[in-house]
């Protein structure tokens, strides 16, 4: 239990590093950002009723424009091609694929606390929170500037998956073993680094065949750890 522990931490603190987190691509979308930086772009005093500013960003070949949608006068598009240093975030609903590599079974009926390595493939449903901060590079770079961002969300999850059933796992109602197919259910909470996303899941498993009254853990809940690759 303690290794597995171990890597998560290293992974986590892996996740930390900038390099991990930068993106060479920007999603077209609305953003906020802080009345100061608002100012500091636009040249005006923010003076809108939200706490924050609501602007379109696009990220171009080599500059970024930049649009305030709730300030008047109307919204003006502006071309970045020098960025210091802006940070914006966004709130959007995120649809995500994970994998269960392994689920932690509380103690039940004698048996102890139990780490199935089973795998369990699932769809992640939830409310996200991404942030981004754009900086200016050397201009003998490639690129004027540089793209960070780091990403949050909390939802839930449904999959499928497999379990080991055997008799000691159905107090001997059966003699053999064999691979069963199980439900997914729960709620996760997520941690997207933009190159790979990790995410901590509580949830229950329900056995699909004749089976599953006489399983252990039938409705129990366990502990997991969600894994997932960015492919875009």
């Amino acid at each position: 239990m303690l290794k597995y522990t171990t890597g998560l931490i290293l992974l986590l603190l892996l996740a930390s590093c900038s390099s991990l987190h930068e993106i060479t691509t920007l999603p077209t979308d609305q953003y906020h950002i802080t009345a100061k930086q608002y100012q500091a772009i636009t040249g005006r005093v923010y003076t809108g009723r939200t706490k924050k500013a609501r602007v379109n960003l696009k990220l171009e070949a080599d500059s970024l424009k930049f649009q305030p949608l709730n300030e008047p006068p109307p919204p003006t598009s502006f071309q970045l091609e020098e960025i210091k240093d802006l940070r914006f975030h966004r709130h959007t609903f995120d649809v995500d694929v994970f994998t269960i590599p392994f689920k932690i079974r509380l103690a039940m009926n004698g048996f102890p606390t139990q780490l199935n390595p089973n795998f369990s493939g699932t769809v992640y449903l939830g409310r996200r929170h991404d942030y981004y901060r754009i900086q200016a590079i050397p201009k003998h770079s490639d690129r004027p500037f540089k793209i960070t961002g780091v990403g949050y969300g909390y939802g839930g999850i449904l999959g499928i998956g497999a379990v080991t059933m055997n008799p000691f796992v159905t107090q001997n109602y059966i003699t053999y073993e064999y691979d069963g197919f199980v439900l997914t259910g729960g709620a996760a909470g997520i941690y997207d680094a933009k190159k790979f996303n990790l995410g901590l899941a509580m949830g229950t498993d329900l056995l699909l065949d004749k089976n599953r009254k006489h399983w252990l853990y039938q409705g129990k809940p366990w502990l997991g750890i969600l894994f997932g690759i960015n492919l875009n």
